[in-house]
């Protein structure tokens, strides 16, 4: 490396500050979901429930779909810090000749590892190994965006039609 001393110090202090500040975009990127789908079971419940009023019915259906919303919107901000300090580590690990532990290289070993394990004797193995092709903040979120659809439906039937929701 050609750092001074205090140069190589304070990018190994920058580089454990981003770190850091990565791996807490990652988990709560991925705590994001839990929370959102136990508010959007619990709003969801009240508003189907048969006994629910109809001004509880609204009620609860904006609000499933305004968590949802705010959830989409919360699950992209964390992806997409995440995905910045993921490349900036990237690009300070290449530029100091470390090791690339993030970013595209990153990604590349974990392809290639589902791809041997599409070759292995464990039927469990190769069908985890299928479901990549499905990457989890894809499925996560149209998953939001289908609770938040059918928060919308439910919310639309409580105005127009709310004997439907009696049945």
């Amino acid at each position: 490396m050609d750092y001074e001393n205090g140069e190589e110090h304070e990018g190994l202090e920058q580089y454990a500050v981003v770190a850091n500040r990565r791996q807490q975009w990652d988990i709560l990127l991925w705590q994001m979901p839990t929370m959102a789908l136990t508010g959007e079971a619990f709003l969801l419940t009240i508003a189907l429930a048969g006994s629910t009023s109809q001004a509880g019915r609204i009620v609860a259906s904006a609000l499933a779909m305004i968590v949802a919303l705010a959830a989409l919107h919360s699950l992209s901000a964390h992806r997409l810090s995440e995905l910045a300090d993921a490349a900036w580590l990237s690009e300070h690990e290449r530029a100091h000749g470390a090791s690339e532990i993030h970013g595209l290289t990153w990604r590349d070993r974990r392809i290639a590892i589902v791809r041997d394990q599409l070759h292995s004797k464990s039927f469990t193995d190769r069908l985890v190994a299928r479901t990549y092709h499905f990457r989890s903040i894809v499925v996560w979120f149209w998953t939001m965006v289908l609770i938040a659809l059918t928060a919308c439906a439910v919310l639309v039937l409580a105005i127009a039609d709310p004997a439907l929701l009696h049945t």
